[in-house]
């Protein structure tokens, strides 16, 4: 008995002594090639890398500017990489490395640090602008549409970010381009086209190079954002006159009163608005008549998907109801005296203050 006892108090005192966790002894690990790119951690996380994306070695280059492209969407990141000397490492890969996918990725990495305060800084420090121009002519349809989104980007910030862009001359160059560039990447080009002209004498080299004549031809592009990029584009140049007259004489006004029918309401309001810019000019009320504009102008007063559509197409009304036949059409069509009405006594004051004036100019009597 004492013997039983004995033994069933040494199992126990043995059970409440075990090791509760079990411990697996492994070999060491494998060691990672060179070309694999490791963070570092501290003050060293950006310096490290860069050096990484300035390797000779294709590989371990191409490996760390997938990791930078990663990083730029990191404020932090942007910051400590642009100290490091990114900026520079990306403009001499854009416009002289031989190999095309080290140029994608570092364009790619330099249109996302273009999203930045810091990245646009550096950028302009390094005169980045100049630096990528050979960017636009690369046979990679990649590596072109990084450096325009990257441009783009660009002259969102500062007006010496503009300014060192029209220094490179590039309104001219993107005239040209516009033109050729695949449908894919003519929003990009018209896009920053578009940023240029916003500056006198960005506005200047690309009317001297025909800018309206290729807005006008885009126009019946394929393609919805480069129809609504060159209507846009469009509408800004036409606040010049020689635009204008351009405009007219290339058959414009009609193109973009068949725009008013576009199943995209962006294509809509963009024509609408060079309509707007062109219908200032007595030849342009003249050309709207027999373009058919009327009848889709008043079609357009029953649009809601759209606030800027409503309110272009009022600015249009204003415009043309100054031509005798335009402003009968109006004032006869059923649709178009209760829609102004309903407007002018809307919630929203600034279609309103537009509806009064198409209203005055509808009812107008010689």
């Amino acid at each position: 008995l004492f013997a039983a006892v004995a033994e069933k108090m040494r199992r126990s005192v043995s059970a409440s002594t075990a090791p509760k966790f079990s411990h697996e002894t492994k070999g060491d690990g494998v060691l990672k090639g060179d070309s694999v790119i490791v963070e570092a951690f501290g003050s060293r996380k950006c310096p490290k890398l860069i050096e990484e994306v300035m390797s000779d070695d294709s590989t371990t280059r191409r490996n760390a500017l997938a990791v930078l492209c990663d990083e730029m969407h990191n404020p932090l990141s942007v910051q400590g990489c642009v100290e490091s000397g990114m900026v520079q490492v990306l403009n001499n890969y854009i416009a002289k490395s031989e190999d095309p996918e080290t140029k994608v990725r570092a364009s790619r990495a330099l249109a996302t640090a273009a999203m930045d305060a810091n990245g646009r800084r550096s950028m302009l420090s390094m005169n980045s602008a100049r630096e990528v121009l050979v960017g636009v002519d690369d046979p990679n349809v990649e590596v072109r549409r990084n450096v325009y989104e990257a441009l783009v980007n660009f002259t969102r910030g500062t007006l010496p970010n503009l300014k060192s862009v029209i220094a490179a001359k590039y309104p001219s160059t993107l005239v040209n381009k516009a033109a050729i560039e695949t449908p894919e990447v003519q929003p990009l080009v018209l896009k920053l086209l578009y940023n240029c002209i916003k500056d006198e004498s960005g506005l200047e080299d690309a009317l001297g190079a025909g800018g309206t004549q290729i807005c006008i031809g885009l126009l019946s592009s394929q393609n919805t954002e480069v129809r609504k990029e060159a209507a846009n584009t469009l509408c800004f140049l036409c606040f010049t006159e020689s635009a204008k007259q351009d405009a007219i004489l290339n058959n414009a006004v009609e193109l973009l009163c068949g725009l008013l029918k576009d199943e995209s309401w962006e294509v809509i309001s963009a024509a609408a608005g060079a309509l707007m810019a062109i219908t200032t000019t007595d030849e342009g009320k003249r050309a709207f008549v027999p373009a058919e504009g009327a009848e889709a102008i008043m079609s357009l007063l029953a649009y809601n998907n759209s606030r800027s559509v409503r309110l272009n197409v009022l600015k249009v009304i204003c415009n043309v109801a100054v031509h005798p036949k335009v402003r009968k059409q109006l004032r006869d069509d059923p649709r178009v005296l209760p829609a102004l009405e309903d407007f002018e006594l809307g919630e929203d004051t600034l279609v309103a203050k537009h509806a009064c004036i198409a209203m005055a100019a509808v009812l107008w009597e010689p």
